[in-house]
């Protein structure tokens, strides 16, 4: 009974937890202080854990898992473009020979593969693009590599970004100090979801790169949670104080009004 509660936790518990951020952005219509560089670092780890998987075959609950975050991350790019303050930075936009602008969702492969504009357009498909370009060149990889090392630099890889994932975020929360668009649940649900996929992996005897690829994880999560709540205090404080001094200037402007009307009856009298 335990492992099956522990199988269907690890298969579905990291997809449905991204559903609270999915929320978050249909409730404040905004997406500013969520990192999508998290969604592209993610994609890219499961997607390596896929590949990874065809050669070691490993728990097969850990493939399923990759695939339905792979397809809900590529959901929430989807809605970070839709919700993502409009900014222009001309330094970005690619230029024609006639110095003519070129419009960032135009659907070109230069425009795809521009370094300096990689997962920074305005368009969901240049996203999927440059996705299905990575499936692409991984798969030639798998296909005429040495299966040996092919395993260990793929298996190495997809757990050195999966410990990366949560620094975009943790960036992001610093460069921004917005915590209101990222939803609190799904980030406890990190934490907890990384701490049994500790127990998980090492119940399941998993690759030593997964065991310690957790393990880093919830040391992120901490930092996360600890950014999340010091954020949090600070808005609540200057809240605080804007309707401190909120409450103060109406006072003063009412004693300024009533002193005012007292004078002007006084003269009247």
């Amino acid at each position: 009974m335990k492992e099956i509660f522990l199988d269907g936790f690890m298969t579905f518990g990291p997809s449905i937890n991204y559903l609270f951020q999915v929320f978050k952005f249909n409730k404040t219509k905004s997406s500013k202080g969520f990192s999508n560089y998290l969604c592209l670092i993610t994609i890219l780890s499961h997607t390596l854990k896929v590949f990874f998987w065809l050669t070691e075959k490993f728990k097969f609950t850990l493939l399923i898992q990759s695939i339905l975050v792979i397809i809900m991350q590529l959901y929430l790019i989807y809605l970070c473009i839709k919700y993502k303050e409009k900014e222009t930075n001309y330094n970005l936009i690619p230029k024609n020979e006639n110095n003519i602008d070129i419009k960032r969702n135009y659907f070109t492969l230069t425009q795809t593969f521009n370094f300096k504009l990689i997962w920074k357009w305005d368009n969901i498909l240049e996203y999927y693009k440059f996705y299905f370009f990575i499936i692409i060149l991984l798969s030639l990889f798998y296909s005429f590599c040495n299966n040996n090392y092919y395993s260990k630099i793929i298996g190495s890889l997809s757990i050195f970004l999966e410990m990366l994932c949560s620094f975009p975020q943790i960036f992001e929360l610093y460069r921004t100090k917005n915590q209101k668009n990222i939803s609190k649940i799904m980030v406890l649900m990190w934490f907890v979801g990384n701490s049994l996929k500790v127990y998980y992996n090492k119940y399941n005897n998993c690759p030593i790169q997964l065991i310690i690829g957790a393990y880093i994880q919830v040391f992120c999560n901490i930092i996360l949670i600890t950014q999340i709540i010091y954020y949090y205090n600070i808005d609540k404080n200057e809240k605080d104080d804007f309707l401190i001094n909120s409450n103060n200037q109406n006072k003063i402007e009412f004693d300024s009004n009533e002193n005012c009307s007292k004078n002007k009856s006084e003269i009247n009298n």
